[in-house]
Parts: C-alpha cells; structure tokens; sequence
C-alpha cells in the first residue's frame, strides 16, 4: 500500500478510537462520577470528534488537489473548465493513437509526443518560449498592458545601428511611449551598445541609434546607457531582458542582426529576483542619459 494511503487511513482511524476510548471512559464516569462531571466530559468528548472529523476532511481535500495519482488528476483539474476541456481532448488523442498498430507510426508518433511532453513540462513550471517575434510580441503587449504590471525595466543590448528599427521594434517601441504618455506604465531602460557604435571618443552613441534615445527621454522614459567594454569583466550583465513588475521576466535571444530568434518568458518569482540583481549591478555601470545631456562638451 501507498505510505500515503496508510497515513490517510490512520488518519480516519482516529475518530474512531478516540471515541471507543471515549465510550470506556465514560462507563467508568458514569458508574463512579456526579451528574454534572459526567455532562462535563460529554461535550468535551463531542467537540473532540467533530474537530477530528473536520481535520480529516481538511487533509482529504488537499489530497484531492495535490494528489498526482491518475484517478485523482481529473478532479484535481475539474475545477478549472477550459485546462479540463484540453484535459480531455488530450486523453481522446491518446485514445486514437493507441488503437493505431503499425509500429512505425507508433514510434514516430512517442517521439512526438516526448517532445510535446518536455515542452509542456516547461510550461508547467511557469517558462513559456517563442520561437517567432508575432507571437511573442502579443503577450509582451499583454502584460505591459496588464493593470497588476506598474513598472516595465529593459534591458536592451544594441549591437547593430538597426536595433529595434524594422516594424515590429518601431511598434513595440511605440507601445511604451503610448502607455508612458498615458501614465499607465512606468519605464526605465538601460541600454548596453557595441562600442562600434559608440566610439570613446565620441559623447554620444551614432545615429540612427541616437534619435532612438532622445525619443525615450522627450517621452519621460528613465534612460541610462553604458558601452559593452565596460562589461568585459562582468559578460553575465550583457543580455536583452525585460522584467514585467514582480510578475515576471523576458529574455530576448538575438542574431547578429539584432533580429528575435527567440523570447523566454518565465513567470518565477526567484527569476524575477535574479533578474532584479542583474538589474541593480548593471545599473552601477550604467550613466544617466539626461546626466550627459547636462554635461558640457
């Protein structure tokens, strides 16, 4: 037997005895204690087993919820109807699958179904990864638009002078101004740039870069900027991320066009902490662009 099941079982065993040790003592009371005493234990003894009762539904209950054994999963999943109805539409394809004997297939079809399951699996700890710029865009959209999200940080590493200047980034780009100008959203984005196109002995980075920046701060978005040199000795710092409030954090993964091959999204707590402290240490690189504008030639 499940150890599970013997504690539970223990578990709902023990109303009863408490009851028939309950029941001798009582007798005994009865035989040699007063009217009142006897009155006394008996709501005593009652209160006890209806808190134990209470306590064994509480932990059947959880059980129910927590449980991965196979007869409890559908229950588990029951209360929530939509993950319920792909429940069981994935169960019927299984079903189908099954009843298809040639081996061929069959093994063709686990190999799929291994991969379906790692990827899944992903999901179900909260990471969630786009392989085209479409879809992700769509859920980036959605959470700097969401009402629980105030404060959207970026990092943004440019290493091209066409960062974020094809039409997704000019759109995406215009969502923050959008929602900055609308006092919906707090931003602040540190740009990390290629030396390139930023020479040291050049006050500023080159354009078209350049314009991209002055719009972040006529908009009212905190802007600091810091060269990828700067970094060398810290390469865990150079990354293209956002961190989406204390919900979660993005992590662009870019060719050497700066185009997205990929988005990871991870909604973790511990990410998002991770995240944060990257944030912070970057930020002591980091100069305040409105800081350099101040500065004289």
């Amino acid at each position: 037997m499940n150890p599970n099941h013997k504690a539970l079982s223990a578990v709902r065993l023990l109303p009863v005895v408490v009851t028939s040790l309950g029941v001798l003592l009582g007798i005994m009371l009865f035989l040699f204690a007063s009217l009142n005493l006897q009155m006394l234990f008996a709501v005593v003894l009652l209160s006890i087993c209806v808190g134990l009762l209470l306590r064994t539904n509480s932990q059947q209950t959880r059980r129910d919820i927590t449980s991965d054994h196979p007869l409890d999963l559908p229950f588990a999943i029951a209360h929530d109807q939509e993950l319920y109805e792909h429940y069981l539409a994935f169960s019927r394809s299984l079903k189908r699958i099954s009843q298809i004997p040639d081996p061929v297939y069959r093994d063709a079809a686990i190999e799929k179904i291994k991969a379906m399951d790692a990827s899944l699996r992903s999901v179900a700890v909260g990471t969630l990864t786009f392989d085209t710029t479409e879809t992700w865009r769509l859920v980036y959209e959605a959470l700097l638009r969401s009402p629980s999200v105030y404060l959207y940080r970026s990092v943004a590493w440019v290493k091209k002078a066409s960062y974020w200047q094809d039409e997704p980034g000019r759109k995406s780009t215009q969502l923050n101004f959008e929602l900055v100008d609308q006092q919906r959203l707090n931003i602040e984005r540190i740009a990390i740039i290629a030396d390139e196109l930023w020479p040291k002995e050049d006050r500023f980075p080159m354009e078209p870069l350049l314009k991209w920046i002055d719009e972040h701060l006529r908009h009212g978005i905190w802007i600091k900027l810091v060269r990828e040199s700067t970094l060398h000795s810290e390469p865990d710092l150079m990354t293209d991320m956002g961190i989406y409030g204390s919900h979660a954090v993005g992590e662009q993964i870019l060719d050497e066009d700066c185009k997205t091959i990929r988005f990871v999204l991870k909604f973790d707590f511990a990410a998002v902490e991770t995240a944060e402290q990257r944030w912070n240490r970057l930020s002591i690189y980091a100069v305040p662009y409105k800081e350099m504008l101040d500065r004289p030639p």
